[in-house]
């Protein structure tokens, strides 16, 4: 049981990775993030689709260099299996055109013994769901009670 116990928090490591590499507007560690296949892809919040490595390199790149923002995870739900962890996240992401709170879905799969991203879709919440969920974060109650 231990062995389990490490390999998902192995997938965690790559998650707190992804966030220290945006936060450090560093593309290269962002990208040695994500399992090298041609499958890959991201839905960014805005809407925009990103299918393989070069246009997520490319769409990264231009976020990071355009609107550098951080992210901070509010609320984590995790959903794992042996060759595939999908986190269900909350985040509040910051940057100097304000705050915006966005649920973010990652996918990630194990590629040669380690977690990297497959997939991630990242939808803005609704005012009104912002507003719904930091009022029970306040009052300290997990968000789905």
């Amino acid at each position: 049981m231990p062995r389990f116990a490490r390999l998902f928090e192995a997938a965690a490591e790559t998650l707190n990775a992804y966030y220290a590499a945006l936060a450090e507007r560093n593309i290269e560690a962002l990208m040695e993030l994500w399992v090298d296949e041609d499958f890959v892809s991201c839905i960014c919040e805005d809407g925009r689709h990103l299918h393989g490595l070069e246009r997520i390199r490319a769409g990264f790149a231009k976020q990071i260099d355009e609107q550098p923002s951080t992210i901070e995870p509010l609320d984590i739900r995790v959903y794992d299996s042996l060759a595939t962890v999908v986190y269900a996240v909350a985040e509040a992401h910051r940057s100097d055109a304000g705050e915006k709170m966005v649920f973010t879905t990652y996918v990630m799969v194990q590629d040669r013994g380690e977690w990297r991203i497959a997939h991630l879709h990242a939808s803005e919440m609704r005012d009104e769901a912002a507003g719904e969920f930091t009022d029970k974060l306040r009052k300290g109650r997990g968000v789905l009670h």
